[in-house]
């Protein structure tokens, strides 16, 4: 299990246009945090609501100087037709084969205790500093409870005035 401090695994995933995506390659040009949102799919109303919301808030991340990159377990053509949709500037991964969730510890939906579209992959966000260190995370077994973009913004802004 993750915990706090602990490097951040690497991965290398698609983006939603079929492009490959390392995070290690990516954090060695890219001293910013990067906040690490696994969401369940396109389907999922509550996932909109929450990447629209963080797109709505993008000024503040950026003043944060927090990368938002989004990651889920639905099809790379669905994840495609929801960023056009909402107009998200922040890049959107498919990982159907859990390379990247596993590693962090992301809950997985498997469809044996309830109905609830297949199998997928439940929400958790990842903050990673610029050291590659897991500063903080939030995991999820179900759809709701997840923190606002307001929340993230006040645990992003201590974090980074107490960081050793």
């Amino acid at each position: 299990m993750i915990q706090t401090g602990d490097t951040a695994p690497d991965f290398t995933i698609k983006t939603e246009s079929g492009e490959s995506f390392s995070f290690h390659n990516h954090l060695e040009k890219d001293d910013r945090f990067h906040l690490l949102v696994f969401f369940r799919g396109e389907w999922c109303p509550v996932c909109n609501d929450q990447l629209k919301e963080f797109e709505q808030n993008i000024e503040t991340f950026k003043e944060l100087n927090t990368h938002i990159l989004a990651i889920s377990t639905d099809e790379e053509q669905n994840l495609k037709k929801m960023k056009d949709k909402h107009s998200l500037s922040f890049p959107v991964f498919s990982d159907t084969e859990r390379v990247a969730g596993e590693p962090y510890g992301v809950q997985y939906h498997n469809g044996k205790l309830y109905d609830d579209h297949g199998e997928h992959g439940e929400p958790a966000l990842f903050l990673v500093d610029d050291q590659k260190r897991v500063v903080y995370f939030d995991i999820q077994t179900g759809p709701f409870g997840r923190p606002t973009a307001e929340d993230l913004r006040k645990t992003i802004k201590y974090i980074k005035k107490t960081l050793r």
